[in-house]
Formats: C-alpha cells, structure tokens, sequence
C-alpha cells in the first residue's frame, strides 16, 4: 500500500464527509468502491449508512449480488458479480455491514478488519440518533398539527356557538315578526269587517251612515295596501330589484308631498307640524316616489309613536354643502343602545301594550337602504327615554337648474260607452272591478279562465280594453294574451292585473303581447286614466 490507510478509517466514523474517506480508503485498498450499510430495526433490511449515497448500481441483478455478498461472502472470500465484472468483498458486524467492491479479488485489509468493531458501534449509535432526530421532528410536528387542529376545532366550536346563538336570535325575530304582522293585518281588518256589518244593516236611505262607514274601509284598505307594499319593498332590497328613476328634484316639493301623504295621521292624533328652515330652492338627483317613501314613512313613524297633541317638526338645510333634513318629535325617544339598532330589519323599540303603535319594523330599514342608494346616510339621534327622538337624513346637494315641471292632466272620466273585458279566476276581484267599471259608463264582460275569456274576444262589439289577470287556472295569462293577440291582432289594449310586480314579471307581459303591467290592488284614479285614453 502506498501509505497506512488509518487516517482514512478514522475518518469512516463522521457522517460529514464519510462517502468522500471511504471512496478515498478503497482506493488505497485498491478496490472500486467501500461501502458501509447499516440494518434498518423496522424494516430489517441494509441501507446505506448515514453520510454514505443513497443509491450505487440499481436494477434486480444488483439486489441479487448485494444478498449474496451481505449472506455468502466474508472478508476472505470473494464473490463475482454475475455479468459484471466486479467481484466484491464483504463483512457483518453488529448489524453494519461492510463491503469492497474491486475489479479482481481483494481481501480486507487488517487494520480495517480491526476497527470493524468500533465502526459498526459508531454506524448504530448514528443511525439511531437519525432515527430519534427524525422522530423527534416527526412528534414535532405531530403536535403542532394536534395544536392547528385543537385551535381550528375551537375555532368551529366558537363559530357554531355563534352560529346558534345568530340563528335563535333570527327564530326569535321571525316569531315576534309573524306575530306583529297577524297584529298589523287584524289591526285594519277588524274595522273593516265592522263596517261591512254596519252597511248590511244600514238604511239605503242613510247616506251619512253609509259614506262614513265606506271612509273607515278606505283608511283601513290604506292601512293594509302600505303593510303589503312595505313586505313587497324588503322582498325587493334584500333580492336586490330596487331600481331608482333618478331625476333633478326639489326637495321641498318632496317633503311636501310626503306631509301629505302622513296628513290624516298626523290630523287624527291633533298633532302640532311644523315645517322650518331653508326657504331657497334646494335640489337632489333622486327618485321621486322613493324619496317621498322615505320622508313618508319618517313622519309617520314620528306621528304614530308621539303622544297625541304632540309636536313634529320638519328642518330642510342646505348650509353644509348637502341637503339636510330632519324629522323632530317630542315623543317617547329612543334607548341609546338601541339608535342604530332602529335600523336593523323587524327591529322595534320596547313599549308597552297600552300604547302598541305597531308596525312591522320594516319602515327604518327601508328608509337607510333608498337613503344609500341615493348616496345619503341618515342617522337617528335622541337624548333618552322620554326625551324625543330625531332622524336627520342627508342628501347630496345638486348644483343644477331644475327641468321644468312636466304637466299632467287630471283624469277626466270614461269617454262614452266603453266595452270592457275583465279576465279573473278570483270571482269576488273579477265582479267588484267589473261593478266599478260600470259605475264609471263602461259595458263589461267578465271570464274566469284564458279559454272563456278568447271566447268572448269573437263577441261583437269586440273588446277595447282586457283586464287580463296572469295567474289563471289552465291557460295563464301571458299564453292567453299570445294567443289573443295572434287571433285578435291589436284591436284591444291589454292590461295585466297581477300580484306579481317584479321586473322579470313585468319583462315577460312585454314579451306576451301586454300594452301594460297593473300591479293589485288598482287605484280608482288609474283605472280612470286608463279609461280616459281607451
């Protein structure tokens, strides 16, 4: 040997640099590669040890040649690796396993065979500290996977506790709603069942009688029209179908018609109105009808739940750069825990049963949603229980000239004779329409179903106008406008009289043939419009 190989042995028992030592100690020994293997405890088969390559020839004849070398061979002997030309060398100790592989047969030198011993000890004890490393990190991370589980296991818990307690608390809101609503509905209803009695035993001859029992059914219809419209507008908001007509506004004449609009309320409970502030012309881009809704509802809120002979005022501002209005009341307040609360959908303030002012708790939220659609916020304010409340709504102020005013003429009553079709499954809707009709000079004939209702479209003198209701047994509504209108052409305006007054609803009577889309209940005033222009 060129010079003593123990410096290289010595060398075997670091993992760093170990592969490097054993490549350069076979090629002291004259061999082609060294190599040091160590038994796995659970798998019981040889690896190679720590530091050394993890793969040297691959394929079955390797595997083969390897098991016998590991099973057959010793120090002494050799083996031929069978179509190699390799012949290898090999020695077990204590688990480890030690093997030269050479181009012609070449026994282990003895120094080497001498530290075979302490390097098999030195190999065990390293593999099992990689084993015990592994582990350790292995547990490691075990644990911090059992802590992210623990932590997302709490964090669901506290989400479904959460969860439960928002879902209670929604039954508990649907409950009180249901209840509020039975509430609201008999509220009106109970009047107008009465009057209906009265009017059954009523002299015809009593007109007094007659005409103030037919004033209460008109309020109270009123009062039931506004419930249903209100549900149809949350309906809408929270599918979000509400669609604003934006024109130049001022906002006086908005305010105006939404005192107008709260005026019998406010005259029936005697109470003081005032409107004050800026007197010059102030204007928003907004939707009419909508910002009348909001004003509306704030006075009627204001109204209802003031002490009778109390006093409501109404500020209009424009100093800040926005148009500021304020309804102001000195009526009960509003708890301070509870002023954004007024907002939230079926949301009410607590009162007692003597005073009950009912109310669905829909008003306020549908006054914040038209509010911020329009770009503006309001805001609810009061001092305390007992100490009035105020809601303040802004507005942004537009800079611009008002249009003019577009003139509408009022409705001048049915023109002549008119000949009248009026198409609904409901008997009771169908004939109490029918009577108005005639009341107002027209000729009408009523069909229940789209088949009867074709039929009479064949009758001389044909039909001017249809009152065509959409959801009809059979044939609904649109199939029978289609058909009307491929039998009958154009003849006849057709109106559909439904409950359905989405945008979708009414895009489908377009497409039916309809002139028209009649959300019910229908107005007097309309129908004489409509008359007017037959």
């Amino acid at each position: 040997m060129p010079h003593s190989p123990r410096p290289l042995i010595d060398a075997l028992t670091s993992e760093a640099g170990r592969e490097q030592a054993a490549q350069a100690l076979a090629k002291v020994i004259g061999a082609k590669y060294l190599l040091l293997l160590v038994k796995d405890p659970e798998l019981g088969v040889f690896l190679p040890a720590p530091g050394m390559r993890k793969t040297h020839v691959a394929g079955r004849s390797w595997r083969t040649f390897l098991h016998r070398c590991l099973h057959e061979v010793r120090p002494e002997g050799s083996v031929e690796l069978e179509g190699c030309e390799w012949h290898a060398s090999a020695c077990v100790e204590s688990d480890c396993a030690f093997v030269l592989l050479c181009d012609a047969p070449c026994p282990f030198p003895h120094d080497l065979l001498e530290s075979l011993p302490l390097l098999a000890a030195v190999l065990c004890a390293q593999q099992a500290l990689g084993i015990g490393n592994a582990n350790a990190a292995e547990a490691r991370n075990a644990a911090a996977r059992a802590h992210q589980l623990a932590t997302a296991l709490d964090t669901a818990r506290a989400s479904a506790a959460e969860l439960n307690r928002q879902l209670r608390l929604e039954h508990q809101q649907k409950d009180e709603f249901l209840a509020m609503l039975a509430h609201e509905l008999r509220n009106p209803l109970a009047p107008i069942v009465t009057a209906i009695e009265v009017l059954k035993r009523t002299d015809p001859q009593d007109v007094v009688r007659r005409d103030r029992q037919l004033a209460v059914m008109g309020r109270q219809m009123q009062q039931v029209t506004h419930l249903v419209d209100d549900l149809l507008d949350i309906s809408r908001v929270s599918r979000g179908l509400i669609e604003l007509r934006r024109e130049v506004l001022s906002i006086h004449e908005v305010v105006a018609a939404a005192v107008e609009a709260s005026r019998p309320l406010i005259d029936s409970r005697r109470h003081n109105f005032r409107l004050a502030g800026a007197v010059e012309a102030l204007h928003v881009s907004g939707d009419r009808v909508r910002l009348t809704q909001v004003f509306s509802n704030l006075l009627t809120n204001a109204a209802k739940y003031t002490d009778p002979g109390g006093d409501l005022v109404v500020y209009v501002d424009g100093t800040t750069g926005r148009v500021e209005v304020r309804v102001c009341d000195n009526g009960p307040g509003i708890p301070q825990e509870m002023l954004k609360a007024v907002f939230d959908l079926f949301t009410q303030v607590p009162g007692s049963l003597d005073r009950a002012p009912g109310g669905l708790g829909i008003g306020l939220t549908l006054v914040r949603t038209l509010i911020e659609l329009h770009g503006g916020r309001v805001e609810a304010r009061s001092e305390g229980v007992g100490r009035g409340s105020e809601f303040i709504v802004e507005l942004p102020l537009v800079e611009a000239d008002r249009p003019a005013a577009v003139g509408h003429d009022a409705p001048r009553g049915a023109n002549g004779a008119t000949e009248i079709l009026v198409v609904d499954d409901n008997v009771d809707a169908a004939e109490t329409l029918a009577e108005v009709l005639r009341l107002m000079g027209a000729r009408v004939s009523v069909a229940y179903d789209g088949a009867q209702a074709l039929a009479l479209g064949t009758r001389d003198p044909h039909p001017e106008l249809v009152f065509l209701d959409i959801g009809l047994p059979g044939m609904d509504g649109y199939e029978t406008a289609r058909e009307w209108r491929q039998r009958f052409g154009s003849k006849a305006r057709l109106f559909a009289l439904t409950g359905y007054g989405s945008p979708n609803d009414r895009r489908r009577s377009a497409q039916a043939g309809f002139d028209g889309h009649l959300v019910k209940p229908v107005t007097v005033e309309l129908i004489e419009t409509l008359l007017c222009k037959a």
